[in-house]
């Protein structure tokens, strides 16, 4: 018995090493509170948040490396990345067809859409002669429109350099995540200035964490999602992305 307890102890120890590892995620370096933020080189926001209470739970520890958001899917296709978040089965499916690539469940819902001045709502598709959108976001709805040239695409790598072409008339409203821009423009005393315009087609997605190399802990995070749902619902709660709509 004496001989078998430290083996049993060295046992239990190196499954609990198997269990808990060390993994890098990358995040995309850019501000989009609530979903995320970086500041002096700290991943934050709502991203951070449930990313960290997953692997608290599961013994894992998560280092983030905030990336160019182009660069982010290469780092994780050139396996440089252990994960990316966030990430959705439509983004660049040009580049990933090649690869085995896992996705978990939705981790947070996300809407795309048009804002336009209040003076604007509800007055059709037929304004939008310019439309404004960050660089690398496809606004998916009006691709027709702009490849007939019936709308001109205007793109900013600042979120607030849109808000400042829409709020100034140089662009006849912006593609964006409403939630993102209702931040943004609280935060610079500006909260009724552009909003949300459902009437405009828009599009409802998700954000997944995905990875190429561990399909087992993209498992786990799916039985979190389940399993700690009303902690998952406390935290949508708490970055007020709950509801896309209740500003509306």
């Amino acid at each position: 018995m004496r001989l078998l307890l430290p083996l049993l102890a060295s046992l239990l120890l190196q499954l609990s090493s198997a269990q808990a590892e060390t993994f890098k995620v990358g995040v995309e370096l850019q501000s989009y509170m609530p979903y995320s933020d970086v500041q002096d080189g700290q991943y934050l926001g709502y991203g951070r948040d449930l990313l960290d209470a997953f692997a608290a739970h599961q013994g894992h520890v998560f280092i983030y490396q905030p990336l160019p958001v182009r660069r982010l899917l290469s780092d994780l296709l050139n396996g440089r990345v252990d994960f990316k978040y966030p990430d959705n089965p439509r983004w660049n499916a040009d580049l990933k067809q090649d690869y085995r690539l896992y996705l978990s469940q939705a981790a947070a819902i996300s809407i795309d859409g048009v804002l336009v001045k209040p003076q604007f709502l509800g007055q059709g598709k037929a304004r939008l002669h310019r439309l404004g959108t960050q660089r690398g976001f496809t606004p998916w709805p009006y691709l027709d429109d702009i490849k007939a040239g019936r709308i001109i695409l205007i793109q900013a790598n600042q979120i607030d350099s849109l808000l400042a072409m829409a709020l100034s008339g140089r662009v006849d409203g912006v593609y964006l995540n409403p939630q993102v821009v209702s931040h943004q423009l609280y935060n610079n005393a500006k909260s009724d200035t552009l909003v949300f315009d459902p009437s405009l087609a828009y599009q409802d997605d998700h954000y997944y964490l995905s990875s190429i190399k561990h399909p087992e802990v993209i498992e786990q995070f799916d039985a979190f999602l389940i399993s700690q749902a009303k902690l998952v619902e406390r935290l949508k709660e708490r970055y007020g992305i709950a509801n896309p709509f209740n500003d509306q």
